[in-house]
Order: C-alpha cells, then sequence, then structure tokens
C-alpha cells in the first residue's frame, strides 16, 4: 500500500510539472512516504528471531571494553553474518585485556532488544540486534576470520583499532585523568573516560557540543586542510586528498552522525565548487539529511542528528539576518560574528535540549567565547600530536600543549557553571509545545527576513 502511494505521488509530480507549487507538494509527499518505506526496511532487518537455548557464538570486539559494575560492556559483531549486538562479560583479570579485532568464542543465548522508549530508539539507530550476557567461565579468546563480515565492517574495524592505539599513546603521556579524557573526546570521540561531574559541568556551561564531534570538529580540520592544500595548481588532487582525510578522520573517530553530516556537506561542497556550480548551503544541508536517512532511516531519532542539523539549519537561517546589526570596526566586529552565530545555534538547538535534558544554559555565550579559541587550538595541536605517533619522544614533548589547554578549558568551565544562575532545570517541554516554540521561531525569523527586505529596498 506505501509502494502505491509512493508511485501515485511521483505520477502527480510528473503530471503537475507545470506547477511548481503542487510539483513540490507532491516531490516532498514523495520523499515522506519513501522514508517510511526504508523505515519499514530497517525495522525488519534489526527484528531478529534469536534461538532461546544458549550456543556457542564466534564474536569480534567490535568497540573499547567500559566497565559497568561488574561487568565489561562492549559492542561485537557476529563472525558469521557482520550484525552487531551488546555484549557483557563478567569483570575479571581476563576481560580486562579485551581490545578491538579480538576474536571470541562464547557459549550463551542472544536475546532480542529488552530496553523500552529512548534507550531502544538509540539500539535501533546504532544498529543492534540483539544483547547477551556471558559468565566469565563461557568465552575464550579465538582467532577468527572476518572474510563474512563485510568490507564496510571489516574497514571500520580497522579503523577503530588504529584509534585504541592512539589512545593508549595519549593516554600514557597524561597524568591528569581530566585532561585526558578531554582531549580523547574532543580529538578521538572517546567519551567513555568523560567523568560525569565534567558531563554535568560542561553541560551547566553549555558547552557539551565540545565533547560531543561535530561539524564543529570536523569544520576546524578542514579549515587545516584547506589551507595546507590550497595550491590552485592541483585543486582536483588537492580536493580529492582533502575529502580522503575527511572521511578517514571520520572513520576514525567512529561515525557518529553529527560528524558524519559535516562530512557529507564537506564532501558535497567540495564537488559542486569543482563542477563551478552554484553553492546554496540549505540545499546542501538539505542533500545531506536525505544521504544520511537514505542509509539509516533510524538517524533521524537520533539525538545528535537532530541538534547538528537544528544548529546548522538555525545558523544558516539566522546569521545572514543578525548581519544587518552593525557591529563597527575593530575588535568589536570580531567579537560579534561568534556572537552572531553562538545565537544563532542556541535558538535552534535549546527547545531540543529543553525537551531531551531539561535544561536551558543561561551564561552560554560567555563559556564560548574562551571555550572555542581554546577548542580550536587543542584539535590543531592534538593532531600534530597524533601524526608524531611513529616518533614517541617529540609526541611525548608537544603533548604538554595541549594537555595545558584542556587545563585551561576544564577549569574555565567549571567557572562558567558555579557562576549564579548558570542553567535553569526542570523544564522539560512537551512534543507539541517543542513543534510550537519551532513555529514562533520560524514566525521571527520571517519576520526578521521582511524587515531586511524592507530596509534594503529603502
Amino acid at each position: 500500500m506505501t509502494f502505491l502511494v509512493l508511485l501515485a505521488m511521483l505520477a502527480a509530480a510528473f503530471l503537475f510539472r507545470k506547477s511548481k507549487a503542487v510539483q513540490s507538494l507532491c516531490i516532498s509527499a514523495a520523499c515522506i512516504v519513501s522514508g517510511v518505506l526504508l523505515y519499514q526496511h530497517q525495522k525488519a532487518q534489526l527484528e531478529v528471531e534469536w534461538p532461546e537455548a544458549e550456543g556457542n557464538y564466534a564474536l569480534i570486539v567490535a568497540s573499547e571494553p567500559v566497565q559497568r559494575g561488574k561487568t565489561l560492556s562492549m559492542d561485537a559483531l557476529l563472525a558469521m553474518t557482520g550484525q552487531k549486538i551488546q555484549l557483557r562479560i563478567m569483570h575479571d583479570e581476563r576481560s580486562e585485556l579485551l581490545s578491538i579485532g579480538d576474536g571470541l568464542m562464547v557459549f550463551s543465548a542472544i536475546k532480542p532488544l529488552s530496553a523500552q522508549g529512548s534507550y531502544r530508539t538509540w539500539q535501533e539507530t546504532h544498529g543492534y540486534v540483539g544483547e547477551t550476557f556471558v559468565w566469565h567461565n563461557r568465552w575464550q579468546r579465538e582467532s577468527i576470520s572476518l572474510q563474512d563480515i563485510g568490507i564496510a565492517a571489516k574497514t571500520r574495524l580497522f579503523f577503530m583499532q588504529q584509534r585504541h592505539k592512539l589512545l593508549k599513546q595519549i593516554h600514557a603521556n597524561i597524568k591528569e585523568h581530566d585532561d585526558y579524557s578531554i582531549l580523547a573526546a574532543m580529538t578521538l570521540g572517546d567519551k567513555s573516560a568523560v567523568s560525569r561531574e565534567q558531563k554535568e559541568q560542561f553541560s551547566v556551561a553549555g558547552t557539551s557540543h565540545l565533547l560531543a564531534l561535530s561539524g564543529l570538529h570536523l569544520g576546524i580540520i578542514y579549515m587545516l586542510l584547506s589551507f595546507l592544500f590550497r595550491s590552485r595548481r592541483w585543486q582536483l588532487v588537492n580536493q580529492l586528498l582533502i575529502i580522503t582525510s575527511i572521511w578517514s578522520f571520520v572513520l576514525l573517530v567512529g561515525m557518529p552522525l553529527s560528524v558524519v553530516r559535516a562530512a557529507v556537506m564537506i564532501t558535497v561542497y567540495v564537488f559542486v565548487s569543482l563542477l563551478n556550480r552554484s553553492k546554496t548551503p540549505i540545499n546542501t544541508l538539505a542533500l545531506a539529511a536525505i544521504i544520511i536517512l537514505i542509509a539509516n532511516p533510524y538517524a533521524l531519532f537520533d539525538i545528535g542528528f537532530q541538534l547538528s542539523f537544528a544548529a546548522v539549519l538555525s545558523i544558516l537561517l539566522f546569521t545572514p539576518l543578525m548581519t544587518m546589526w552593525k557591529a563597527g570596526n575593530g575588535l568589536l566586529r570580531y567579537l560579534i560574528a561568534p556572537t552572531y552565530v553562538s545565537i544563532a545555534a542556541q535558538i535552534g538547538t535549546a527547545p531540543l535540549v529543553a525537551y531531551y535534558f531539561g535544561r536551558f544554559s543561561v551564561w552560554f555565550l560567555l563559556a564560548n567565547y574562551l571555550s572555542i579559541p581554546l577548542a580550536t587550538l587543542i584539535l590543531y595541536t592534538m593532531l600534530l600530536t597524533l601524526l608524531l605517533s611513529f616518533w614517541p619522544a617529540a609526541q611525548a614533548l608537544i603533548i604538554v600543549v595541549p594537555a595545558t589547554l584542556a587545563s585551561w578549558l576544564n577549569g574555565w568551565t567549571s567557572w562558567v557553571a558555579s557562576l549564579p544562575l548558570a542553567s535553569i532545570d526542570g523544564l522539560h517541554p512537551s512534543v507539541l509545545q517543542v513543534i510550537m516554540i519551532y513555529v514562533i521561531i520560524g514566525g521571527c525569523y520571517w519576520l526578521l527576513r521582511y524587515q531586511r527586505k524592507k530596509q534594503v529596498s529603502i
């Protein structure tokens, strides 16, 4: 039935091709119906029927093992199919030695996902098809072939192994746990070492986006690569090198959706530039959303995906309108530009943050004035540190710089979070209220746009 509706919408779009408004409406409806079809297909793939009895399963460790109480929790791939499950093993001396890429033979029963609500949505968004718990005497290491897990899974596993090695090098050279946790999260996307207290103070200060890799981090890396490969003589080769580097970094940090969104946008932007076509940022953002949702329809329900697209869309819409208020010259101009961006991003994400986390950070502008420059310096110096991984002595010497910057960032964030009325908590608007807030925001946008057009016409 859904497929027939899709065909009807496409036929209507063809028949009403002379009416742009009707055709656009039909195409939009066809996109929504296509999304429903893709969602149903993805849901069917995730609903696996597992045998109730225990059995032997060959698994491959696919993420950093994290201690949770008396168990170690990690992602694991079924060696026969490449499907991803959540694996929990009793914590002991043997399990402490597990790392990404290790093969395991376990005797257990894999069960369907048991969680409900937002956590169940998170599991489905990240492609889990089951979960299992293994006692300490029911598993053993074993050399397992990666032949059946697919090229994509093998490539991702390879990059995750490289990340594990880099994290070990960073940890060996940094004494302060809080400094290491910030550098690991901001540089390689590993937030397992970030304490609950750190997460809370970054949240209160309004700088949580620095700990979660996003378009901000990838944009900083893209600017650096563009500077290094700026020669116009080899433009095609340079742009291909930039794109290859960008996607290698995306794989290295575990492909979070916010980073994938930014990488898709950069890729589209680069190819459009090479073709000398018009570069419309909103169209590029929409295309990035379509590509990601085709690959994984469940991404629509991911908090990171929603916040990332809301922030970028709001920046693209509101920042140009804010520039009608002249900032003058000199230092004020350099201060006001990031202010506009921060306010625009906050406009787009505040309703979602209130809905999911029940909080509004009052001093977000103050926090970002110093946090973003520090984050930029941390990324640049950490990239240099990672590139020197083949030279341990030089790496140990240079890593002092990003560690010091991380300490400053941690101290600054802690100070902002301690200010009076640092955050307003307990908000929790309903879905309808969030929708109405965005309707009001949309109305304010059109009002500002109308005002700017009126000023230009005068």
